[in-house]
């Protein structure tokens, strides 16, 4: 089912698919915190969001052998970035898209490659001195996911 949602083929248990997510504005992207968790899934599970979905290997496997899964979640990537752009909310020193960068890049790694989870982190680090973000401890926990 995971894989279908991140091929677009399949709702999240929202009724939601990614391209709906994709077309949520600044502050739905903000004040909706149950969709990270479809967009970047893991395979442990969410302390915020009980009903999120948890990857087991097979999952995992298949998101692995689809393309479009794979180069859906690059296209999630962008979109996230994009946002974190344009806004400063996250630069405050305790914010909820903090825990969201991490499960993006940990998803990148679990799911894609190293490859792109470093590429992602290069660019959050790179956007966070463009906006002059410093606290240091929540950059070293992204360095370690």
């Amino acid at each position: 089912m995971i894989v279908n949602f991140l091929e677009g083929d399949f709702p999240d248990y929202n009724n939601r698919y990614l391209s709906d997510i994709w077309r949520y504005n600044d502050e739905q992207i903000e004040k909706v915190h149950d969709y990270i968790q479809w967009v970047f899934p893991l395979d442990t599970a969410s302390k915020a969001v009980f009903h999120a979905p948890v990857l087991i290997d097979e999952e995992i496997e298949d998101i692995q052998e689809s393309d479009l899964a794979l180069n859906n979640l690059l296209k999630s990537k962008i979109w996230f970035i994009r946002f974190l752009k344009r806004t400063d909310k996250w630069l405050l020193d305790r914010d909820h898209n903090h825990k969201r960068i991490a499960r993006m890049i940990r998803s990148l790694r679990l799911l894609h490659r190293d490859h792109e989870a470093n590429l992602c982190l290069d660019q959050i680090i790179e956007l966070s001195q463009d906006k002059r973000f410093a606290n240091t401890s929540i950059l070293n926990h992204w360095r370690q996911c």
